[in-house]
């Protein structure tokens, strides 16, 4: 049944347009107890008859995956895929290019070499924040296809509740992604091999003989206030990229909602590629910055405010009937994305130096493949909330199509424009990767979003991260590998046979422990 705050017209083509008209409060809260599933919040259960007659949470007959596309639904759908989903997937590939461009940058930075730290942290809160981001771009995505935005009123308290929401769970993740580069970063260290990371260390200096020699500088590392230095940092550049990115989604998705837009094609990506970059440019900024006042109080009364804001907006966010649920549930992922993502990070870390242009081909392939996988993770759980079949094989297939070309493209503009080496054997082996990494973002991204839904979790919530940090896991290993091949094939094979082998053993091995 419509609600009475809706009104629908018909325009000229024969397409239903929608006519927003003044809601009261009883109207939005007739919405919100209505029995209707197309106006079901997503946060709450879902009826057992979500799904057609005869389905089985998708896990039903090639009919189902297929879907019984027509041929004019053929022809909506190629049409949405050229006009929305590509433009966004090219977008998105120069976003991850211009962030691996930043990140080769950085690893030469004053800053990153004085505080290891920092380098193990970038793929860690990358990975966290992109998961807020894109976690809200396919809440509101699946919010405005099934017609929660389109109430003035409730649209504006799911804005304002989000963007509370976004900014608790953005300090939090951050404070805990802070602190475990830091813990890792002290394990990991091996004593002091750069002048920049101690101002003490200069061996030939007066200063240092005095302090007691390089020991004495190695000891003054690892303390309290590069602890506050790399914890502040790091809830900043978290707390101010959601609030820029963040206010962006929202505006995006109620945009594309008025333009009769498909958002799950754009939002997703989108938040993705735009939210790596503006994270590491506040990151290394900020970096620089605190830097300065480190061994200062400065860094403790920042670390003090922050912790305020998260409560000031707890509260808030407890208030808003919309998204108070939100704030029990959903941790579970970005804690284990976090896990996963220490390990992306441990191989960056390590690699980053040693293989030249890893900085730059990393954030690429993880991040255009992952947004393959993340629009069809949007896709299918708003065809989950809607209870409508979604075209799951032609979909799949004709986002494999779109990310291998897009990334051909990046292999070639590397190669002409000679930012890094690449060989005919990095290129084939490239390629090799790309195909792997695609796949394996579309099938489990399928599985992830079907076995939630039957356990009664809500894709929307639970799948992107734990796909994500995946993705940056699989990719960083799989590159490791490339890039000794291409060195094995490079060098002499007596002293580079070796290199494969002990590449991507060691980067597995030092995940393995890290996990286990």
């Amino acid at each position: 049944m419509k609600s009475p705050a809706l009104s629908r017209l018909t325009d000229d083509d024969g397409d239903d347009t929608v006519e927003e008209q003044e809601d009261s409060d009883a109207e939005v809260e007739g919405l919100l107890t209505s029995t209707s599933p197309a106006i079901r919040r997503a946060s709450e259960p879902k009826p057992s008859s979500t799904l057609p007659a005869g389905t089985k949470a998708g896990w039903s007959s090639w009919n189902g995956l297929t879907g019984s596309m027509s041929a004019a639904d053929r022809k909506v759908f190629a049409r949405e895929m050229v006009t929305q989903t590509m433009p966004i997937m090219v977008l998105s590939l120069l976003g991850a290019v211009l962030t691996g461009f930043l990140l080769e940058k950085q690893q030469n930075w004053k800053v990153f070499i004085r505080v290891e730290e920092l380098f193990i942290l970038v793929p860690i809160l990358l990975n966290l924040k992109g998961n807020l981001e894109m976690n809200l771009a396919a809440r509101f995505s699946t919010s405005a296809n099934i017609g929660e935005l389109d109430l003035r009123l409730t649209r504006r308290s799911l804005v304002f509740g989000n963007m509370a929401l976004l900014q608790v769970q953005a300090l939090l993740v951050s404070f805990v992604a802070g602190l475990l580069a830091f813990v890792l970063g002290s394990l990991a260290r091996n004593g002091v091999h750069h002048s920049l990371q101690h101002p003490l260390h200069n061996p030939g200096s007066a200063t240092n003989a005095a302090a007691g020699g390089t020991e004495a500088t190695d000891a003054l590392r690892g303390g309290y206030f590069e602890a506050l230095l790399v914890l502040c940092v790091s809830m900043l550049a978290a707390s101010f990229s959601s609030a820029i990115l963040g206010s962006f989604m929202c505006s995006l998705v109620i945009i594309c909602r008025r333009f009769k837009i498909n958002p799950d094609n754009i939002a997703t990506p989108l938040a993705s590629a735009l939210g790596d970059l503006v994270t590491l440019v506040i990151l290394g900024g900020l970096s620089s910055l605190f830097v300065i006042f480190m061994g200062t109080l400065v860094s403790t009364g920042v670390f003090l405010l922050l912790l305020g804001a998260i409560a000031l907006n707890t509260v808030i966010t407890f208030r808003n009937a919309y998204v108070q649920e939100l704030l029990s549930v959903g941790w579970t992922p970005l804690i284990l994305a976090m896990i996963i993502s220490s390990g992306s990070g441990v191989i960056l870390e390590a690699y980053v130096n040693d293989f030249e242009g890893f900085a730059l081909f990393a954030p690429v392939l993880t991040a255009v493949t992952g947004n393959a996988g993340s629009i069809f993770v949007s896709r299918i759980s708003t065809a989950l909330h809607a209870s409508r079949k979604e075209h799951y094989i032609f979909v799949s297939i004709a986002l494999f199509v779109i990310t291998i070309p897009t990334l051909m493209v990046f292999l070639v503009f590397v190669w002409i424009t000679n930012q890094a080496p690449v060989t005919f054997v990095f290129a084939i082996g490239f390629l090799v990767c790309v195909g792997l990494q695609t796949i394996i973002s579309l099938v489990v991204g399928y599985f992830l979003c079907i076995v939630l839904w039957k356990k009664d979790y809500d894709p929307d919530v639970y799948a992107l991260p734990l796909l994500s940090s995946l993705l940056d896991l699989t990719g960083q290993l799989m590159l490791v590998g490339v890039f000794s091949v291409a060195r094995l094939f490079s060098g002499t094979p007596s002293d580079a046979a070796g290199d494969v082998a002990s590449g991507v053993a060691d980067a597995a091995g030092g995940v393995a422990a890290l996990l286990l």
